[in-house]
């Protein structure tokens, strides 16, 4: 089928698209909203709104026990990663799940996506070691990039664009709560009897996540059985060959190999022996670097169906918007990473008690997600929120600067945390509408998919950066401030016996080190500030108040003043 922004379409118009595109039209995969029965409606959304609950259970409570894990494992300086390398992955599971789910369904993707997810809930709770952990968390990983890419797409296939926003914010209430339901579990789960108490927290949220998965799977087949009866969503026969056409698999592979092999190295080089002069870790690198340059000349002059749509850098509202949120992810692994094994170290603090620190980042992103959802539909201005947001993101960020300090107020650190997560919530919401408002229905769900890869990469990028000042620079601090003799390895990985167990002197000299480490990832976080701001510089205005037919025109590149003179004159005939 010819491009959508071709002569041929600019001059004949939608109404007058070719039979090829109305039997693409009519073989949809998307749920849509008209279609559907008020109770169907309720329904979906109901079962939507519990499937948030449960899946935002289970990463707020297993988030909370992993420093816990790291540190009974003795990795606690590779906690990035595990999220870097699922980041990694994402890069590719993110696109791929949105096709697959334009060919086979919004359900057989789900379902597909929520069988992984369990399992690796399974692996991992079962694990013996920081590799069997690893294996379970990217499978459950791969599992649960599939239900938040795809769920994203189920609620943008079912409102309006000035309902989006609202939506997506109540998406995210879950998490909201599940913020204090979880802390409350952290602490049962990490102190006191067996040293292997964690494993009780994937059984838990297991068992929660798989109420979810039901609930949520049993409306969503029973719609799309009977759209298929109504023949509105008939799916189409496609082949694998069809499939393998239309995902981009080498710019997939290509992507997430120079993502992983650039970023890795990064985490580990310290644990071999021969740090930066190991031939292993170049040779990564070397790769790595090898793979991003062939990617860019794949996507020059070979690739057809790129993963990230040339459509997403051509239109400045779209590319503006997805690398603020990218650069917001980035800025905030490169700050926060490590901040509540920092805490843990200088405070004396339990997992619990910094989950209830630090949780004003997670209660401010969601509740300013509310509030901006509010506001846009009120007063209809997205671009003013994003504005507001980043400003006091970067404020938050540079109060993490003086809130490091052992002697800092808890009060200065909960304010960072705060003002971090309320500028993070008012400026990423109004980004991920806009960035859907100004493309044609069709290519709503490659533009989630592209907002998901880039706030992937952004968090992988991110955690390599602050994992590679962890495991590169807090030696070089260790040296400078301890005087007495000491484990380096241990005293970077081992926080609950060995730190803890230091005397007074040598404990507030490592203390003091690992609080040089969090200023430089604070400084180094705050670098990519003016990037943020001349993205939000590119945001064009965008009606939220259009229908999804007038979109579509102006997506396309048509003239709407022609179509909104003939619904005038309509209107006017009618009264």
């Amino acid at each position: 089928m010819e491009d959508r922004g071709s002569k041929e379409e600019k001059a004949i118009g939608v109404d007058n698209l070719t039979q090829d595109d109305q039997v693409k039209e009519e073989f949809s995969h998307i749920i849509d909203r008209n279609h559907l029965s008020k109770r169907e409606y309720y329904w979906l959304w109901g079962s939507i709104l519990v499937l948030a609950y449960c899946t935002s259970f289970e990463a707020a409570v297993s988030g909370g026990v992993q420093n816990y894990i790291t540190a009974y494992f003795g990795v606690t300086s590779l906690t990035a990663l595990l999220p870097t390398i699922m980041a990694a992955l994402s890069t590719a599971l993110v696109p791929l799940y949105t096709k697959v789910s334009d060919v086979f369904g919004r359900a057989g993707s789900l379902t597909f996506a929520f069988t992984s997810y369990l399992l690796g809930l399974i692996i991992a709770g079962s694990a013996h070691s920081y590799a069997h952990l690893g294996v379970g968390e990217i499978v459950n990983g791969i599992g649960a990039t599939g239900i938040n890419t795809l769920s994203q797409v189920v609620i943008a296939d079912t409102t309006s664009l000035l309902q989006r926003g609202m939506m997506f914010a109540m998406y995210d209430v879950g998490q909201l709560i599940n913020i204090w339901v979880s802390q409350a579990l952290i602490d049962p789960l990490t102190l006191g009897g067996p040293r292997d108490k964690w494993r009780m927290a994937y059984i838990i949220t297991g068992c929660v996540a798989g109420f979810g998965a039901i609930f949520f799977l049993i409306p969503l087949w029973h719609i799309t059985i009977q759209l298929k009866r109504r023949q509105v969503a008939r799916p189409p026969r496609r082949s694998l060959r069809w499939l393998l056409t239309e995902f981009d698999v080498v710019g997939a592979v290509l992507m997430t190999s120079s993502l992983a092999l650039t970023c890795i190295p990064l985490m580990i080089a310290r644990r071999t022996r021969n740090n930066w002069n190991d031939a292993g870790m170049i040779t990564m690198m070397c790769l790595g670097a090898s793979c991003f340059i062939a990617l860019l000349v794949w996507y020059a002059k070979f690739a057809t169906r790129p993963i990230l749509s040339r459509k997403v850098w051509s239109n400045r509202t779209v590319f503006g918007g997805l690398m603020i949120m990218f650069l917001l992810k980035l800025m905030g692994h490169v700050s926060w990473q490590y901040l509540s094994q920092f805490l843990f170290i200088s405070r004396d603090l339990s997992f619990g008690q910094i989950k209830l620190l630090v949780c004003g980042y997670g209660t401010g992103w969601l509740v300013a997600q509310l509030i901006s959802a509010f506001i846009m539909r009120k007063w209809k201005c997205p671009r003013i929120l994003i504005w507001v947001g980043i400003v006091v993101y970067i404020t938050g960020c540079a109060l993490m600067i003086p809130a490091r300090h052992s002697h800092a107020s808890s009060a200065l650190i909960v304010l960072s945390q705060s003002m971090g997560g309320i500028g993070g919530g008012l400026a990423f919401l109004p980004c991920s509408v806009l960035v859907t408002g100004v493309v044609h229905k069709r290519d709503i769900a490659s533009v989630i998919g592209a907002t998901q890869i880039l706030v992937w990469f952004g968090a992988g990028v991110g955690g390599a950066i602050s994992g590679g000042i962890w495991t590169q620079y807090l030696p070089t601090q260790l040296h400078k401030y301890v005087t007495g003799p000491f484990d380096e390895l241990r005293a970077m990985n081992d926080p609950l016996k060995y730190v803890k167990n230091l005397d007074p002197v040598t404990k507030a000299q490592v203390v003091e080190a690992y609080s040089s480490s969090q200023k430089l990832m604070s400084i180094v976080g705050l670098a990519f500030a003016a990037l943020t701001l001349l993205c939000a510089a590119m945001l064009e205005h965008v009606d939220l108040e259009q229908d999804q037919d007038t979109q579509d025109r102006i997506a396309m590149g048509m003239d709407t003043k022609s179509q909104e003179d003939d619904d005038s004159i309509k209107v006017k005939a009618k009264n």
